[in-house]
């Protein structure tokens, strides 16, 4: 199509969406938007695939994580599919995992709420000690909270690491955190992911601690066959799978969980040392009304942050019923609005003086509102043909 007449095409979609936002507000918000959000991604993500990330500059340096933080994700000589040696794989049958139900109020607004706190925590010595990082509560989240791939879809298939950032301004996320391991060297996802109803990959039933919620909207935390994670008549429309299953049924589950999760999936030292050590720290969970909660702690491995011991103390004193611990470390980097708002604790590449984010693998986000099930359920059929006809004008333009 020539150039003049693809511009012609734009502007006549313009008017289009004008007008049809002026007539029919209520619908926009809840179809037109998430939509439009859906191609504006993609179109995005082409481009930041093609672009490398813009970290800091500093006196006319480029500056990047050095990834000197000793808290790293996952041996860089290894595969996570391969049977971790001494790990214990399930197919089928039992495995010990807590249900709840989402919380589904959509007339509760914002979707999600972020908290920057400085707080104290006894410790086991009766020491009190500074706590600081963010809390994220998100409502709905079946339609408002994803697990993302880095840098966008296919980037576990292409062994992509990418800032937090530059993945949450991909998905427009208001609220994002790195999540899953992944191998240092690699880039490989590591573990079970499903993002937005797609399943990425799956574990092979290797015992690690899940977080995930399916299609009718329970949330699942705990252990996961390998079958459990395939299960087709109520699938997993989200799914991450971190080291240490910290809080189950509102009680402190560290010393139950090392001793069944897999080792494997990270490279610290053995379990005992990755649990106790000091470290900044990341979990997904929810509270009692079905909400889940994301927990960051700025630290800085063997100096400041928390143990898991602590972090599990930390997050049933902010009403966590279950949760499970994350990449952590100097992969640890929350994000608010596109914009880097905690202190990481890797030191940038030639400039020490300086602290930058690490490249990690998937992501938390925090969103507006998806309709997950089907656009036409709530808005009227006339509604719904406009809503359809412009989003496949719109996906032809932006091819």
């Amino acid at each position: 199509m020539a150039g003049y007449q693809k511009t012609l095409y734009i502007l006549v979609v313009s008017v289009f969406i004008t007008v049809f936002v002026m007539t029919t507000n209520n619908n926009f918000n809840a179809i037109l938007k998430p939509a439009i959000n859906r191609v504006s991604r993609r179109s995005a993500d082409r481009f930041l695939l093609s672009n490398k990330d813009a970290p800091i500059k500093g006196e006319g340096e480029i500056l990047r994580s050095s990834e000197n933080d000793s808290l790293l994700p996952f041996s860089q000589s290894e595969e996570w599919h391969r049977h971790v040696n001494g790990c214990r794989t399930v197919k089928i049958g039992d495995t010990a995992h807590e249900t709840f139900p989402a919380h589904k109020n959509s007339s509760v607004a914002p979707s999600s709420n972020t908290k920057y706190f400085v707080d104290k925590l006894l410790t086991s010595r009766r020491h009190a000690k500074d706590v600081y990082g963010h809390r994220t509560v998100i409502n709905n989240p079946l339609r408002s909270f994803s697990v993302v791939e880095p840098g966008g879809p296919n980037g576990c298939v292409e062994r992509r690491r990418s800032t937090v950032v530059k993945t949450s301004r991909a998905r427009g996320c208001h609220a994002a955190v790195n999540a899953g391991f992944f191998g240092s060297e690699s880039g490989a996802c590591m573990g079970n992911v499903v993002t937005d109803g797609k399943r990425i990959q799956d574990g092979g039933g290797i015992k690690n601690a899940n977080f995930g919620i399916r299609k009718d909207g329970t949330i699942v935390v705990g252990y996961l066959s390998e079958m459990d994670v395939l299960r087709e008549d109520n699938p997993f429309v989200q799914l991450v799978t971190g080291v240490i299953w910290l809080v189950r049924n509102g009680t402190v589950y560290v010393n139950e969980s090392k001793a069944q999760d897999c080792a494997g999936l990270q490279e610290y030292g053995p379990m005992d040392k990755f649990v106790d050590v000091l470290s900044a720290r990341v979990a997904v969970g929810h509270d009692v009304e079905g909400r889940v909660v994301l927990v960051q702690i700025d630290g800085n491995t063997e100096e400041r942050g928390l143990s898991l011991w602590e972090f599990a103390e930390f997050l049933l004193s902010l009403g966590v019923v279950n949760a499970i611990n994350l990449d952590g470390g100097g992969s640890v980097t929350f994000v608010l609005d596109g914009t880097v708002a905690n202190y990481p604790a890797d030191h940038c590449t030639g400039n020490r003086s300086w602290h930058c984010a690490r490249e990690v693998s998937t992501i938390l986000c925090a969103h507006d509102l998806d309709d997950v099930t089907s656009s036409c359920r709530v808005v009227n059929t006339h509604t719904c043909l406009k809503v359809t006809i412009l989003c496949v004008i719109l996906r032809w333009i932006l091819q």
